[in-house]
């Protein structure tokens, strides 16, 4: 026999857990259908600023990359000053973007061409930890910041950057001409057996009859005659 169907009161409705949950989020939008106004309008504000600054990055990159190019351009046609005066914009309204940290670097090999060691160290210390996509600037800026400290004098320091410059190079080729570069610098210092130490590896394992392998030839008989006349 069928039981009956049981007839569910609206006291017992309002104790089911899933019915009062309801119930109370209900109250609750309407309670503060104001303040979720505030929140979408300020998350929706947030995503359109978002979007708006990406937009602008991506403007800006494109807008520095093309004056960059230009100025590239300007400098292989040997129009160095108004290279420079490109480069220099770039830098001041890029500052430590992509394109701003490559027109620094260019500024510094200028300045350092031209021997105004001064504006070079200026523009490299910006750079100094810039990482640039390409590895041979990041070796470049370090071996010019040695050169200058040999020019200063300033032996330990060059010796220093030179330890960076090999450190970050990935080429064996580029290994080979920063350990001689080291090299001469440690023989500058005195340190003949570590000055030999970096030009017999160069020898060791440089392709024979290469331009490193004949530097390296040239260096240690160098190092070999300073030493015994001391």
């Amino acid at each position: 026999m069928l039981k009956p169907r049981r007839t569910i009161i609206k006291k017992e409705l309002k104790k089911d857990p899933y019915v009062e949950f309801l119930a109370r989020t209900k109250q609750n939008l309407d309670n503060n259908q104001s303040m979720y106004k505030k929140i979408l309008l300020g998350a929706i504000a947030v995503i359109i600023a978002i979007v708006f600054l990406t937009n602008n990055y991506q403007n800006n990159r494109s807008i520095s990359q093309e004056l960059l190019g230009k100025a590239f351009v300007t400098m292989a046609n040997n129009d160095i000053d108004n290279a420079r005066i490109q480069f220099e914009f770039i830098s001041d309204e890029y500052g430590d973007s992509e394109s701003g940290n490559l027109a620094k670097y260019y500024l510094a090999r200028l300045h350092f061409s031209e021997k105004d060691y001064l504006a070079a160290t200026s523009y490299l210390n910006e750079i100094r930890n810039a990482n640039f996509p390409l590895n041979h600037f990041n070796i470049s800026k370090f071996k010019m910041m040695a050169l200058i400290a040999v020019e200063n004098k300033n032996y330990d320091g060059a010796v220093s950057y030179y330890d960076i410059a090999l450190s970050s190079a990935e080429l064996e080729s580029q290994k080979h001409i920063i350990s001689l570069d080291l090299a001469d610098t440690i023989l500058l210092m005195g340190d003949y057996n570590r000055s030999l130490e970096l030009v017999q590896s160069v020898l060791d394992n440089a392709e024979p009859r290469s331009t490193n392998y004949s530097r390296a030839e040239e260096l240690f008989g160098q190092i070999k005659h300073t030493k015994s006349a001391s």
